[in-house]
This record gives structure tokens, C-alpha cells and sequence, in this order.
């Protein structure tokens, strides 16, 4: 009997493991892929299309094609571990004998009311495309809220001086500077950028409620148009709801080999799983390889080799022209990271295609 692989999700570390496992897989396996899409989404990139910088096409990749793989595009609404089955919102239920759940993350609001109702994302394509379309259709003049200064929120803000610097753009933070984690010298250099660029920056900010059209903070209120979240993630509530250890924000506990470990029929991998090293598409990646790499040895009866993540360094976007981040501990700001950028993006897109 054939063995049964199903993998859910089509992002970074979903497509490193279907390229991986299908390079040369035992003629037993049998891969289904779910996804509600048709194409795999290139999610570091989706504040380029709010912002409207960039298509469709230039942040979508295709699925591989193999005579072993079958493509599924539907939700997953439920994951059943005591009878090995997965229930499709469409299409009723598939059956695994090895299931790689890869759906990647979702806001966290922090129990902040009205935050979720109030807010406009950036965590799937549909949401970002919603986002774009609200923002870029305003009038003139009006009022756009970013909340959280992180790596997306920067970029997002930056993105939108070359699309709408008609707008008024104002990014929140409870810290005192943007982009925390990254060190001093790049904060500085990021925030000047920004403020050079007439985007307004709020520190110390603390959201008690988000209302339909405004911001309530312990100093008052803050009047917005639209207003877009990108202040936390946490794992996608499927990991959530499966009754395994998770950490705080809903990653599931795995072992070495990215196992569930009272559950070895189960690999989790990605922003839903549990990890010392921050979520990234770098990450990602490497869980997606990795896995591959454990069930090929598997399959083949062979010992799979342990291996650790090194992480590359981070770059980030100030609009087309300029960037900042980081390479192997070195810190780089101007056009240079910008073009590194590119052909990161660039790099991945060949690799995967």
C-alpha cells in the first residue's frame, strides 16, 4: 500500500519540502498538497502589494509539477490525529499516513478590543490585497495608522511615500525606537529615513481600544481612515486546536526533527512551530528542507542527519531605491541592501521554479 504524505501549506517552507521530497522520491509516496490557492504566496512581500508596488504575478510562485504529487486547492477547517484525517472545508476529507502542517501564522492582537474588527492585515494575499485596495483608493489628505514598527510596518510605510505620498502616515510604537531587535545605528538610521520622508512616528504608544475610525491610547485618541496591524503574530488556531504542547503565542512544541513528539506521524514546521529563533521566511525554509531530508532517510532506512539553522542576517526595503539589515553580523544601509534584497527574492523564485 502506497504511503499517503499530506502536506498543508504552500509557503516558504511548505515549497522547500515538496522540492526536496520530489527530487527523488520512493515510488510508494504519494504527496497531496492543500492549499487555498493556486499559487504559492511570497509572503515577506505582501506590504508591496498594499502599497501597490507590486502585482499579483511578482509575489505568486507555481506549485511544482510530479507524477507523485497531487494538488488540492481548498481549507482546511479540522485535523483529526486519533483517526489520521484531515476534513476540507469543499472537499471532505483526506486521509495521511504522514501529515507536514506548514499554514504559517496569523495576528496577534494582544486582547485589544476591536483590534481585530477594526484592523486591516497583511497575514494572507486576500487580506493584503483588501489592504491595498483600501488604502490606495483614499482621497487625498487622509489619515493612515500603522501599528507596530517592525520589519513589515517599516517597509509598508516606506512602500507608501513612492505610492500615495499624499497621505498622512503615521506608525505607532510602544518602543522607543523602530525596528527593535535590529541594533542602534540601523534603528537611527531607519527612523531618520522615515522622518525624512514626512512619515509621523509615535513612540511609547500603548493601544487600549481600536474603534471604527480612531485610536484609544492612555495620552487620548488617535483619528484614522484606515488602520493596518502589524504589531504580533501567532501560529494559525489550527495548530492551536490540534491538543499539543504550545508555546505563548501557539507554536507547537517539537522534537529535533520537527516532530510532534507524542505524535511521530506529524511534522510541524515554520512560523507554527515552536522555536528559540525568530519566525522568518529563512526559517522557514529550513524546516521545509529539513523535514524532507528526515522522511527521504527514513524511507530509504537510513539514519537522517542532524542538522542546526544558521541564520543568514535580515534585509529589509525603504522603498525601491534604499534598505538596511544586516549580513553575516555586519550592518548595511542604502542601495546596496536594497539591490541584496532583490536577489534574495530573485534567488528564491529560481530555486522553487
Amino acid at each position: 500500500m502506497n504511503h499517503r504524505l499530506v502536506l498543508i501549506g504552500g509557503g516558504y517552507a511548505g515549497m522547500y519540502f515538496l522540492r526536496a521530497v520530489l527530487a527523488d522520491p520512493p515510488e510508494h509516496i504519494e504527496v497531496t498538497l492543500v492549499d487555498r490557492l493556486p499559487k504559492s504566496p511570497l509572503k515577506t512581500e505582501f506590504y508591496s502589494i498594499a502599497a501597490g508596488t507590486s502585482s499579483l504575478k511578482e509575489v505568486t510562485v507555481p506549485f511544482p509539477t510530479h507524477p507523485q504529487l497531487t494538488a488540492v486547492y481548498d481549507e482546511v477547517v479540522a485535523i483529526d490525529r486519533s483517526r489520521n484525517l484531515v476534513t476540507l472545508r469543499e472537499q471532505g476529507e483526506l486521509v495521511y499516513d504522514t501529515l507536514v502542517i506548514a499554514l504559517g501564522c496569523v495576528d496577534r492582537f494582544h486582547g485589544i478590543p476591536g483590534a481585530e474588527e477594526n484592523s486591516l492585515s497583511l497575514q494572507s494575499l486576500k487580506r493584503a490585497q483588501i489592504t491595498g485596495h483600501s488604502i490606495l483608493t483614499l482621497d487625498a489628505h487622509r489619515s493612515v495608522v500603522l501599528v507596530g514598527a517592525g520589519l513589515t510596518g517599516v517597509e509598508l510605510a516606506a512602500e507608501l511615500c513612492e505610492t500615495r505620498h499624499d497621505l498622512n502616515i503615521t506608525l505607532v510604537d510602544r518602543n522607543d525606537l523602530v525596528l527593535n531587535g535590529f541594533s542602534d545605528k540601523l534603528r537611527r538610521y531607519v527612523e531618520t529615513w522615515l522622518r525624512d520622508h514626512d512619515i509621523r512616528i509615535i513612540h511609547g504608544l500603548r493601544s487600549r481600544e481600536i474603534a471604527k475610525n480612531h485610536l484609544l491610547h492612555e495620552g487620548g485618541a488617535l483619528e484614522f481612515d484606515q488602520l493596518v496591524w502589524t504589531a504580533g503574530i501567532q501560529a494559525n488556531p489550527l495548530v492551536q486546536s490540534l491538543g499539543v504542547t504550545t508555546d505563548s503565542i501557539g507554536r507547537a512544541v517539537v522534537d529535533e526533527w520537527l516532530r510532534v513528539p507524542d505524535d511521530p506521524a506529524i511534522f510541524v514546521l515554520g512560523d507554527c512551530a515552536a522555536s528559540s529563533e525568530p519566525p522568518t521566511a529563512q526559517l522557514a525554509e529550513f524546516h521545509g528542507q529539513y523535514a524532507a531530508e528526515v522522511l527521504l532517510s527514513e524511507w530509504r532506512g537510513e539514519d537522517p542527519a542532524r542538522r542546526r539553522f544558521q541564520h543568514k542576517g535580515t534585509l529589509g526595503s525603504l522603498g525601491r531605491g534604499a534598505g538596511f539589515g544586516t549580513v553575516k553580523g555586519v550592518d548595511v544601509a542604502g542601495k546596496i541592501p536594497r539591490i541584496l534584497k532583490s536577489g534574495v527574492l530573485w534567488s528564491y523564485k529560481k530555486h522553487v521554479e
